[in-house]
């Protein structure tokens, strides 16, 4: 009886011990060792409860990482409306400064010619396109060849006379097409 004693008194500590052990993993505070995965019934109880609490916190994860995503979604829409609205204005700025190139080559070829008229009124109009000459001699040729383009034919040809014959082609060949032909037109023709 003694034996038995002793024997069924180990059995209640072995199950006590068991019972202790189940419920700390059981109410997670001692974390689930990896081998009661391969215990059949024990790591149904235990293992299901991780896999939620793993769930829920990918869960909140994935959520949190969401809401970043939104924040840097909007954050970047903002930057490119801010980067558009500063586009569309430079693009104004650009209009307004092709606009005012294309008013400053007027005012230039109506001072040209209003020069070339003072000039020519005090008697001397091959002199006043020979310093014509040198001053689109020294401007781009497509500069030059615009401004050219705007004065009257014949104070063209007479210009044209007084520059070098590669300068000349070179701003006959930047100017318009049916402008071009008509100078050269004329310039077999006359020579002011």
């Amino acid at each position: 009886m003694k034996v038995l004693k002793t024997f069924l008194i180990i059995i209640l500590i072995i199950i006590l011990l068991a019972g202790t052990g189940f419920g700390l993993l059981y109410f997670k505070i001692l974390k689930t060792p990896n081998f009661v995965a391969y215990i059949p019934v024990v790591s149904n109880l235990l293992i299901e409860e991780d896999k939620l609490n793993t769930e829920l916190t990918s869960m909140e994860k994935a959520k949190k990482e969401n809401a970043v995503l939104k924040s840097t979604i909007t954050d970047k829409q903002e930057e490119i409306k801010e980067m558009q609205d500063e586009i569309s204005q430079l693009k104004k700025e650009l209009k307004t400064s092709e606009n005012d190139a294309f008013k400053l080559k007027d005012e230039i070829a109506r001072l040209n010619e209003e020069l070339l008229n003072l000039k020519t009124s005090k008697g001397d109009k091959k002199a006043a396109y020979k310093d014509m000459a040198g001053y689109f001699a020294e401007m781009k040729a497509k500069d030059a060849a615009d401004i050219l383009s705007r004065l009257k034919d014949e104070d063209i040809i007479g210009i044209f006379n007084e520059m070098p014959k590669d300068l000349v082609a070179e701003m006959l060949q930047k100017m318009d097409r049916d402008k071009a032909t008509t100078l050269t037109r004329k310039m077999l023709v006359t020579n002011p």
